[in-house]
């Protein structure tokens, strides 16, 4: 006899490991404050080459205007500007990052809690099938 509920139940959380949880499962690997750090130095990394990328188009775009200047220009004044841009910006992406994948990872261990919920439901079932006799199959093969 086919059990309804542990089919049910089945399904909702192989649908789970096929879906959303496919994520959670492999973010379930870290602890939280390893997953935000290994995602901080990522965003880090995106962070500074697009600034590099950014300070890099905007020298070209005025580049006549620098050509004209440089003899005029405070170039050390310029450059501990130019690293206080960055770092000011810096600190906010990386705040911002950092908020985002704290709630990330909060949200997707309230979502493995529910899918660990169905995993014990199922469990149970098994375990109370097992000791009334009343499963047709055991590991695969059917039984005698």
């Amino acid at each position: 006899m086919l059990n309804e509920e542990k089919i049910r139940l089945m399904t909702k959380a192989a649908s789970y490991e096929a879906g959303e949880g496919k994520k959670a499962l492999a973010m379930n690997k870290y602890f939280r404050g390893d997953y935000i750090s290994i995602n901080l130095i990522g965003s880090w990394i995106s962070f500074t080459i697009a600034f590099a990328v950014c300070v890099g188009v905007w020298g070209f775009y005025h580049m006549d205007d620098f050509m004209e200047t440089i003899n005029t220009m405070d170039l050390p004044d310029m450059g501990k500007r130019l690293v206080f841009l960055y770092l000011g910006l810096l600190a906010v992406y990386q705040l911002i990052h950092y908020v985002i994948y704290h709630i990330r990872y909060q949200k997707n261990r309230r979502s493995l809690a529910a899918y660990n919920q169905i995993l014990k439901q199922i469990s149970h079932i098994y375990q109370t099938e097992s000791k009334s006799g009343s499963s047709d199959f055991v590991g695969g093969a059917k039984e005698k």
